[in-house]
């Protein structure tokens, strides 16, 4: 009797981890994106390699929900998370970009910016004017590498 107990409730428990697990990695992404430390869009570095922001803004724009999770991860982002959060509204849901774009907070802090081999910082009023813009629309549109 106590074996079959302690095995129920073996069950359950790894059931309900496992369901926790499977909800964590779907949220992964946009948490990654969140706690982005530079913004960095095309190919990067020597080998003109995808950055692993723009990679994670793809996985997450690639779920249903994606508007909401990048709302979600807007709570607690970095400058670099929330600028690529705002690429990543901008292209799903415009009205969602729109009034986060209107409510955010501006610092005037720099932020880093990857542009193929070239680190920099830039104003973050500078980079979210150029999102504004439309400036880095056409990276989501390119095929990845």
């Amino acid at each position: 009797m106590k074996a079959l107990i302690i095995t129920l409730i073996t069950g359950i428990v790894l059931s309900q981890l496992g369901i926790s697990v499977g909800a964590s990695s779907e949220n992964s992404a946009a948490r990654d994106l969140a706690a982005a430390k530079s913004l960095a869009f095309g190919g990067v570095g020597v080998a003109g390699l995808m950055s692993e922001g723009e990679r994670n803004l793809r996985a997450v724009l690639e779920l249903p929900d994606a508007s909401q999770q990048l709302q979600a991860a807007l709570a607690h982002a970095t400058p670099a998370g929330t600028l690529y959060i705002l690429v990543g509204l901008r292209r799903c849901d415009r009205a969602a970009y729109q009034k986060v774009f209107d409510s955010v907070a501006r610092p005037g802090d720099d932020v880093e910016v990857v542009r193929g081999c070239m680190i920099s910082k830039e104003p973050f009023r500078q980079v979210l004017s150029q999102i504004q813009d439309g400036r880095f629309d056409d990276y989501l549109s390119r095929t990845p590498r």
